[in-house]
């Protein structure tokens, strides 16, 4: 099912169904851009660390707050979202970002290639992997797949912030690739 549209200066946008799963209350967005974006790409890209692009794949994808969003030069799509309201946040923030990157291109260096560098494999091999809960989630398996998704920061595994030398290197990456420390 799809709902009407709100628009909005420069985009509306539109709150769907969620295909793969028909009784779900979230809600994927879709929102439609009033002009192309496509030669600001490789500045957004730019802009957005972690995030995946290929210059003529046309799409910058990227994981936001659990959500995955895609951005293309006509439209941008946002994964599971709950409301109206917050997806109205999402996307007057994108579509801020959007305006904030036209207006500074010439201070930005566009990016061609841009692959994130870290895997949540890669999170998972570098966690002290006790299992404790102590950050919240039933494992490191589980934790290092929130904070790959951005959905948990690193600092809440306390095994790991008691020995903070050790893991400097994992610290290093996760900034690295846009990671809130």
């Amino acid at each position: 099912m799809e709902h009407d549209a709100t628009k909005r200066a420069g985009y509306q946008f539109r709150l769907v169904n969620i295909e793969c799963l028909p009784n779900s209350a979230n809600f994927n967005v879709i929102m439609d851009l009033e002009e192309s974006i496509e030669e600001f790409l490789p500045y957004l890209a730019a802009s957005f660390p972690g995030c995946t692009y290929t210059h003529g794949a046309g799409v910058i994808n990227l994981m936001q707050r659990g959500h995955i969003v895609a951005i293309y030069p006509t439209y941008i799509t946002i994964t599971d979202l709950k409301t109206h309201d917050e997806a109205e946040e999402y996307c007057r923030e994108y579509f801020g970002k959007i305006q904030e990157v036209k207006a500074n291109a010439t201070d930005i260096q566009p990016v061609f290639d841009k692959h994130p560098s870290l895997s949540v494999l890669d999170i998972l091999r570098a966690l002290p992997k006790t299992n404790c809960g102590e950050c919240g989630a039933p494992s490191c398996t589980a934790f290092a797949a929130g904070v790959f998704r951005r959905e948990a920061i690193i600092t809440a595994c306390t095994p790991l912030t008691r020995q903070r030398e050790k893991y400097q290197d994992l610290f290093q990456e996760l900034q690295i690739n846009g990671y809130q420390i």
